[in-house]
């Protein structure tokens, strides 16, 4: 089973929504509880809607939209559509949704509805920072003006059927003064949904956005298939990248773990293709050979240095994971043919899978030399004296010294080994850009933008421009 996007959950809200609109404009309610079933069902549904969009505008930002006297468009339609969707009156039937199984189909819409919200904040905190490296998507204002837009259609055609859900219910023999308050007219709801969709509209967003394809950040990588088990495990450690940047544990060998990830991958990439690694002119044409050498080089520096702490021992773990897997889905010994030919499904999602690792995994190399600049730059790597070259000791009588006493086995990292190692990142995450498109490399906002400048700057040593 794949896992969940935002674009998926949102599909399935809207299949089940229409699936109950239909069944409210040819079929009848049995009886008064069917018939307060589905007003229940359509208020948890409108409930739903209103949460999610406070969870793509953001409870921070929403405070700013409403003090802002030149709001953006679509945060300020959206303000007011939220303020519309109202949970029903007092006496309407309650939806209780948390407690009970789904009793009606726009329940189920509800349900992943709620899905959808919950995967946008499990990149993002309640103040709108960045827990994961995708979180940029959900910060991305093309993106979020394109969901909005949708989730205003979303409500746009759920409303539609307001009235002929009246007339179902009154069928039933429920009091029409009862009615009335339930399901009062809905136009004001219809004009403020419709104002959120003109409004994407005019700004040419388009239909989807990057959001679509959002996995939850907190997606379990057992009881799955083995290819997207190896699809998860490289999320796992991509994040894990991610996390060390922002927030450095200090460990150079977790950065030698990553590094063997991105070896092991682009090497069983290259044999999926049916690439011999020991044939060198054939290596030296085939891009994912090439990638290979490069994560080769990186490791074999990070291995050489050390660090102040242990391996992080959840991202190790992850990486015999995924050597194992590779082991089994990608045969090294299997030479004799290029499967990504063929037309087996399994091998064409295999194959969709490891080309994407190694995507993760380039761009996880960035990530890393940022971390192994700012460990440098505070003195927290080290090499062994005895590794040191003579041209080295005899720029450095201390260090001579230290070599021939054995008083002091590890010293700093020398600046021009830490300058050849980020070039040795750089090798990695060009092999990595030759495979992507310059859209999906660039930044699509000011956050991604400014986070990709500070990479660049650690591989190229470039000034940053303010």
């Amino acid at each position: 089973m794949s896992r969940a996007t935002y674009g998926s959950l949102i599909e399935e809200a809207t299949r089940y929504m229409e699936s109950g609109r239909r069944q409210v404009h040819v079929e009848r309610f049995r009886d008064k509880q069917d018939a307060e079933i589905a007003v229940a069902a359509y208020y948890g549904l409108l409930d739903a809607a209103r949460e999610h969009i406070w969870t793509l505008v953001g409870p921070a930002r929403m405070a700013g939209v409403i003090a802002s006297q030149h709001p953006h468009p679509i945060e300020a339609t959206a303000v007011v559509l939220a303020d519309v969707l109202q949970a029903g009156p007092e006496d309407a039937p309650p939806n209780p949704h948390v407690v009970t199984p789904p009793r009606h189909v726009w329940d189920h819409a509800g349900r992943f509805v709620r899905a959808a919200s919950d995967l946008i904040s499990s990149h993002v905190t309640i103040t709108g920072g960045l827990r994961t490296p995708d979180a940029v998507v959900v910060l991305d204002e093309q993106a979020r003006t394109a969901a909005l837009g949708r989730i205003g259609s979303f409500i746009a055609a759920l409303t539609t059927t307001q009235d002929a859900l009246a007339l179902r219910v009154g069928q039933t023999g429920v009091r029409w003064t009862k009615i009335g308050r339930w399901l009062p007219p809905a136009m004001r709801l219809q004009a403020a949904a419709l104002a959120v969709v003109r409004v994407a509209e005019v700004t040419g967003t388009p239909a989807a956005s990057d959001l679509d394809g959002l996995s939850p950040a907190t997606a379990s990588v057992r009881d799955r298939t083995p290819i997207d088990h190896l699809d998860g495990l490289v999320s796992r450690i991509r994040r894990a990248a991610w996390t060390l940047r922002e927030r450095p544990d200090y460990s150079v060998r977790t950065l030698a773990d990553i590094a063997r990830a991105g070896f092991e991958v682009a090497v069983h990439t290259a044999v999926f293709h049916g690439v011999d690694l020991h044939d060198r002119q054939l290596a030296a044409r085939d891009p994912n050979a090439r990638r290979a050498a490069a994560w080769l080089a990186v490791m074999g520096d990070l291995r050489s240095y050390r660090g102040e702490c242990p391996v992080d021992r959840a991202v190790h773990a992850d990486v015999v994971a995924v050597h194992d897997l590779l082991a089994t889905l990608v045969p090294r010994h299997r030479l004799d043919v290029d499967r990504g030919t063929s037309a087996d499904f399994d091998d064409r999602r295999l194959g969709a899978v490891l080309h994407g690792a190694c995507a993760a995994l380039g761009q996880a190399a960035g990530w890393n030399a940022t971390t192994l600049s700012r460990l440098a730059r505070g003195g927290h790597v080290y090499v062994e004296v005895e590794r040191l070259g003579r041209d080295r000791l005899s720029e450095d009588a201390d260090l001579a010294a230290a070599k021939l006493t054995g008083s002091t086995p590890l010293v700093p990292a020398p600046t021009e080994r830490i300058e050849t190692t980020l070039d040795r990142y750089r090798a990695v995450t060009d092999a990595a850009a030759s495979w992507s498109s310059r859209e999906q490399m660039e930044g699509i906002d000011g956050t991604r933008q400014h986070a990709q400048e500070q990479d660049a700057h650690v591989l190229t040593r470039a000034a940053i421009s303010s």
